[in-house]
């Protein structure tokens, strides 16, 4: 089963700088610090073979060992499984000393000559060999800050987060902390984040070492802390519908469902693979990761130390979306009153979204005589016309209007859109409505203004002769000395 969370986009403002930041680490302790680390760890396996010191110390292993001592993982079972499978014997060496060394008493006794005397030649060469392969296996960094499953240190418990064991499992990982650490930084803000995350891990490290504690093995990646993230991301957003893709064997989609769903979905998936799946995937630590996470979120909610604008952006631009289209689905059915019951509280947020005034204009428009279609009119007219799309919604709205013939805006809007079409060049649409403002019995304020732009935008066409009658129009209206040098000045272009 495989849940993306996929309900933000990056942007400038909201870029998760310390998500980058683990990734980038993440990244180098793989390739830079651990990049020669299966070659260092097969020579110190081999010569930990060649050398002797494996055969000699697994016989006094079995010397040492109380035969009633019956671990809760049986060593002996997987050796016999490694040896059908014919692995190599610096592998297999590895395991032994890793067995040996999760039982610390065991060379304890062998440091303090209960096999061998402590003056003899023979303890010295046990010695040196065992000096010789610890140092082989020091220049390892993941044999150094693995999460050991038989001694807790406190270096380890944070450096096996930045650790993986391959390419793959380093990239799922990331994959996961980016879509998940866009959601969540924002949401906490980025030290509150940054110490969720490592405490998450720390919760994750804790639960696999009380469910694997004394075995020869142990564990490393960002998966415990990444699990977190998914507990703190959905507590923090609970029920606010999100966004995200689910692909359960050969079913599919993306879908929008309240983030908390998901807590029991991916919590519920972890207990089934911890029971069912004899892989070695820690997903005990999944499971402590998850529910570090939500119990996090649940403190982090009673403390209102979230940030609910950023919870909520996404979601209030989701149901915007799922609004637009309930609108555009009563105007399809002719139902304007449906439609602008959806648009009103559209209106309110979003005042000057072209797709909310284009959908609120059309369902003025489908009932007669509604008064309302004025002021979407001149909303629309109001708009900044700041780029091409938006000034191509105002004429067409502009020629739609006009062509209705009942017009109740105010002249002084009516000259100051003209105006604004003569400027963008659309020179017969504010010819026409100069036109008509030019028959009223009152002169609209800002008429000489209009007639001098629509007269500059003919003379950028190459029409002098209707540059020039727009300047005698601009005579009639001329209210101020600076607009009559205006048109002189224009007139000398002609």
């Amino acid at each position: 089963m495989l849940i993306l969370p996929l309900h933000k986009k990056p942007t400038r403002e909201n870029f998760p700088v310390v998500t980058a930041l683990i990734l980038l680490i993440n990244v180098l302790v793989f390739f830079v610090l651990q990049g020669g680390d299966g070659a260092v760890e097969t020579e110190a396996g081999q010569y930990y073979h060649d050398s002797g010191l494996s055969a000699q110390e697994w016989e006094w292993f079995g010397e040492h060992i109380s035969p009633n001592d019956q671990p809760h993982w049986d060593y002996r079972q997987e050796l016999d499984a490694l040896a059908e499978e014919d692995v190599p014997d610096a592998f297999i060496a590895l395991f032994r000393a890793n067995v040996l060394e999760s039982h610390p008493d065991f060379l304890e006794a062998a440091e303090a000559g209960e096999f061998l005397s402590r003056d003899s030649e023979d303890w010295a060469d046990w010695a040196q060999q065992r000096e010789q392969f610890e140092s082989m296996m020091d220049e390892s960094f993941t044999q150094r800050y693995l999460l050991k499953y038989w001694k807790v240190e406190p270096a380890n418990l944070f450096a096996h987060m930045f650790m993986h064991g391959s390419f793959m499992h380093l990239f799922g990982n990331m994959l996961f902390l980016v879509l998940l650490g866009l959601l969540v930084e924002g949401a906490l803000g980025r030290w509150l984040y940054l110490g969720a995350y490592l405490l998450s891990g720390l919760g994750a490290a804790g639960a696999t070492l009380l469910m694997n504690w004394g075995i020869p093995t142990g564990m490393l990646g960002a998966s415990g802390a990444i699990a977190g993230l998914m507990g703190l991301f959905a507590v923090l957003y609970g029920l606010r519908k999100v966004r995200f893709f689910y692909w359960f064997f050969v079913y599919f989609d993306y879908v929008r469902a309240p983030a908390l769903i998901l807590l029991p979905a991916w919590l519920g998936w972890e207990l089934l693979q911890f029971f069912m799946d004899d892989s070695n995937v820690a997903y005990d630590a999944h499971i402590g990761g998850i529910v570090t996470g939500a119990l996090l979120g649940v403190l982090v909610l009673k403390l209102n130390w979230e940030d609910r604008e950023f919870l909520d952006e996404e979601v209030r631009e989701d149901d915007d979306r799922e609004t637009l289209l309930h609108a555009r689905e009563a105007l399809s059915e002719l139902r304007p009153d449906k439609a602008k019951r959806a648009l009103r509280p559209l209106l309110e947020r979003h005042g000057q979204d072209i797709q909310v005034l284009r959908l609120w204009y059309a369902a003025c428009k489908l009932q007669a005589g509604d008064p309302e279609r004025h002021e979407a009119a001149a909303a629309i007219f109001a708009l900044p016309g700041r780029d091409a799309a938006s000034r191509a919604f105002i004429l067409e709205t502009a020629r739609d209007y006009l062509g209705q013939g009942r017009i109740r805006l105010r002249p002084a809007q009516l000259t100051s859109l003209a105006g604004r079409l003569a400027g963008w060049g659309e020179t017969e649409e504010a010819q026409r409505l100069i036109r008509a403002l030019g028959r009223m019995k009152q002169v609209p304020a800002g008429m000489a203004d209009a007639c001098l732009k629509l007269a500059h935008a003919w003379l950028l066409k190459g029409e002098p002769n209707r540059a020039g009658n727009c300047l005698a129009l601009a005579d009639r209206f001329v209210q101020t000395a600076p607009e009559r040098q205006r048109i002189q000045a224009l007139r000398r272009q002609l």
